[in-house]
Protein backbone atom coordinates (compact mmCIF):
# COMPACT_ATOMS: atom_id res chain seq x y z
CA UNK A 1 0.00 0.00 0.00
CA UNK A 2 2.78 2.50 0.85
CA UNK A 3 4.44 1.80 -2.51
CA UNK A 4 1.10 2.46 -4.18
CA UNK A 5 0.76 5.79 -2.31
CA UNK A 6 4.23 6.87 -3.39
CA UNK A 7 3.23 6.22 -7.01
CA UNK A 8 0.04 8.24 -6.50
CA UNK A 9 1.91 11.26 -5.16
CA UNK A 10 3.90 11.42 -8.41
CA UNK A 11 0.77 11.87 -10.56
CA UNK A 12 0.24 15.26 -12.17
CA UNK A 13 -1.79 14.85 -15.35
CA UNK A 14 -5.57 14.56 -14.97
CA UNK A 15 -5.63 11.72 -17.53
CA UNK A 16 -3.23 9.69 -15.37
CA UNK A 17 -5.24 10.38 -12.24
CA UNK A 18 -8.45 9.32 -13.99
CA UNK A 19 -6.79 6.13 -15.28
CA UNK A 20 -5.50 5.22 -11.79
CA UNK A 21 -8.93 5.87 -10.23
CA UNK A 22 -10.67 3.75 -12.88
CA UNK A 23 -8.11 0.94 -12.64
CA UNK A 24 -8.52 0.80 -8.86
CA UNK A 25 -12.30 0.35 -8.82
CA UNK A 26 -12.14 -3.38 -8.13
CA UNK A 27 -8.90 -3.43 -6.13
CA UNK A 28 -8.86 -3.50 -2.32
CA UNK A 29 -7.27 -0.06 -1.84
CA UNK A 30 -9.51 1.58 0.78
CA UNK A 31 -8.84 0.79 4.44
CA UNK A 32 -12.37 0.84 5.86
CA UNK A 33 -12.43 0.98 9.69
CA UNK A 34 -15.06 -1.79 9.97
CA UNK A 35 -14.73 -3.78 6.74
CA UNK A 36 -10.95 -3.82 6.34
CA UNK A 37 -9.44 -3.44 2.89
CA UNK A 38 -12.16 -2.99 0.28
CA UNK A 39 -12.45 -1.75 -3.28
CA UNK A 40 -14.27 1.46 -4.24
CA UNK A 41 -17.02 -0.69 -5.81
CA UNK A 42 -17.43 -2.69 -2.59
CA UNK A 43 -17.57 0.57 -0.66
CA UNK A 44 -20.33 1.94 -2.94
CA UNK A 45 -22.31 -1.30 -2.70
CA UNK A 46 -22.60 -0.84 1.09
CA UNK A 47 -24.85 2.20 0.44
CA UNK A 48 -27.40 0.66 -1.94
CA UNK A 49 -30.84 1.93 -0.84
CA UNK A 50 -29.35 4.17 1.86
CA UNK A 51 -30.18 7.92 1.82
CA UNK A 52 -27.81 10.42 0.25
CA UNK A 53 -26.47 12.67 3.04
CA UNK A 54 -27.32 15.80 1.02
CA UNK A 55 -30.65 15.22 -0.75
CA UNK A 56 -31.97 12.33 1.36
CA UNK A 57 -33.01 10.27 -1.68
CA UNK A 58 -32.29 6.54 -1.72
CA UNK A 59 -29.07 5.80 -3.57
CA UNK A 60 -28.83 2.85 -5.93
CA UNK A 61 -25.95 0.61 -6.93
CA UNK A 62 -25.80 -2.06 -9.61
CA UNK A 63 -24.85 -1.17 -13.17
CA UNK A 64 -26.96 -3.99 -14.60
CA UNK A 65 -30.15 -2.45 -13.19
CA UNK A 66 -29.41 1.29 -12.90
CA UNK A 67 -27.61 2.12 -16.12
CA UNK A 68 -28.08 1.73 -19.83
CA UNK A 69 -26.08 2.20 -23.03
CA UNK A 70 -29.02 3.93 -24.72
CA UNK A 71 -29.61 7.63 -24.16
CA UNK A 72 -33.26 7.24 -25.16
CA UNK A 73 -33.69 4.38 -22.69
CA UNK A 74 -32.12 6.56 -19.97
CA UNK A 75 -34.69 9.28 -20.74
CA UNK A 76 -37.51 6.70 -20.71
CA UNK A 77 -36.34 5.39 -17.32
CA UNK A 78 -36.41 8.89 -15.86
CA UNK A 79 -32.63 9.30 -15.50
CA UNK A 80 -32.72 12.78 -17.02
CA UNK A 81 -33.05 15.69 -14.60
CA UNK A 82 -32.70 19.44 -14.51
CA UNK A 83 -29.34 20.73 -13.23
CA UNK A 84 -29.07 23.85 -11.08
CA UNK A 85 -28.35 25.95 -14.19
CA UNK A 86 -31.57 24.70 -15.84
CA UNK A 87 -29.97 22.38 -18.39
CA UNK A 88 -31.20 18.81 -18.78
CA UNK A 89 -28.60 16.27 -17.68
CA UNK A 90 -28.12 12.51 -17.73
CA UNK A 91 -25.17 11.19 -15.72
CA UNK A 92 -22.77 9.48 -18.07
CA UNK A 93 -19.54 7.54 -17.66
CA UNK A 94 -18.01 6.23 -20.84
CA UNK A 95 -20.87 4.99 -22.98
CA UNK A 96 -23.20 4.27 -20.04
CA UNK A 97 -26.00 6.47 -18.72
CA UNK A 98 -26.74 6.22 -15.00
CA UNK A 99 -29.60 6.77 -12.57
CA UNK A 100 -29.36 10.26 -10.98
CA UNK A 101 -29.07 8.78 -7.48
CA UNK A 102 -26.44 6.20 -8.34
CA UNK A 103 -23.93 5.85 -5.49
CA UNK A 104 -20.66 7.71 -6.05
CA UNK A 105 -17.58 8.30 -3.94
CA UNK A 106 -16.77 11.96 -3.63
CA UNK A 107 -13.29 13.17 -2.74
CA UNK A 108 -13.35 15.79 0.00
CA UNK A 109 -9.88 16.85 -1.13
CA UNK A 110 -9.84 16.88 -4.92
CA UNK A 111 -8.00 13.86 -6.30
CA UNK A 112 -6.33 16.04 -8.95
CA UNK A 113 -4.81 18.26 -6.26
CA UNK A 114 -4.16 15.48 -3.72
CA UNK A 115 -3.60 12.25 -5.69
CA UNK A 116 -1.98 10.55 -2.70
CA UNK A 117 -5.35 10.88 -0.85
CA UNK A 118 -7.30 9.29 -3.71
CA UNK A 119 -8.11 6.02 -1.90
CA UNK A 120 -7.94 7.27 1.71
CA UNK A 121 -11.10 6.42 3.65
CA UNK A 122 -11.05 9.78 5.48
CA UNK A 123 -11.00 11.64 2.15
CA UNK A 124 -14.02 9.81 0.72
CA UNK A 125 -17.70 10.43 1.27
CA UNK A 126 -20.62 8.52 -0.19
CA UNK A 127 -22.98 10.78 -2.11
CA UNK A 128 -25.48 10.32 -4.95
CA UNK A 129 -24.34 11.22 -8.46
CA UNK A 130 -26.73 14.16 -8.79
CA UNK A 131 -25.45 15.79 -5.57
CA UNK A 132 -21.85 14.99 -6.51
CA UNK A 133 -22.38 16.78 -9.82
CA UNK A 134 -23.91 19.78 -8.05
CA UNK A 135 -21.10 19.81 -5.50
CA UNK A 136 -18.37 19.61 -8.15
CA UNK A 137 -15.19 21.10 -6.61
CA UNK A 138 -17.06 23.30 -4.14
CA UNK A 139 -15.47 22.38 -0.81
CA UNK A 140 -18.07 24.52 1.01
CA UNK A 141 -21.00 22.51 -0.45
CA UNK A 142 -21.65 20.56 2.76
CA UNK A 143 -21.63 23.75 4.82
CA UNK A 144 -23.98 25.45 2.33
CA UNK A 145 -26.38 22.48 2.48
CA UNK A 146 -26.36 22.63 6.30
CA UNK A 147 -27.02 26.38 6.21
CA UNK A 148 -29.92 25.91 3.77
CA UNK A 149 -31.35 23.21 6.05
CA UNK A 150 -31.12 25.45 9.12
CA UNK A 151 -32.68 28.39 7.26
CA UNK A 152 -35.54 26.17 6.06
CA UNK A 153 -36.01 24.87 9.60
CA UNK A 154 -36.16 28.41 11.01
CA UNK A 155 -38.64 29.50 8.33
CA UNK A 156 -40.79 26.44 8.99
CA UNK A 157 -40.82 27.22 12.73
CA UNK A 158 -41.70 30.87 12.05
CA UNK A 159 -44.50 29.84 9.70
CA UNK A 160 -45.90 27.46 12.27
CA UNK A 161 -45.38 29.68 15.31
CA UNK A 162 -45.48 33.34 14.23
CA UNK A 163 -43.75 35.90 16.40
CA UNK A 164 -46.08 37.74 18.76
CA UNK A 165 -46.63 41.44 18.03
Amino acid sequence: MSNYKSRLSALYRSEEIHEVWQAGQNQSLIKHPKLGMISPNEYRAQYHHKPCPFCGKKMVHNQNFYSTYSQQEAVNRGYQYQALDGTLVINQAGKRYFHPNYVTLDHKLNKARFPSQMFDYDNLQVICWKCNREKSDNNAYELEQSLDYIQDLVQSALDRYPLLP
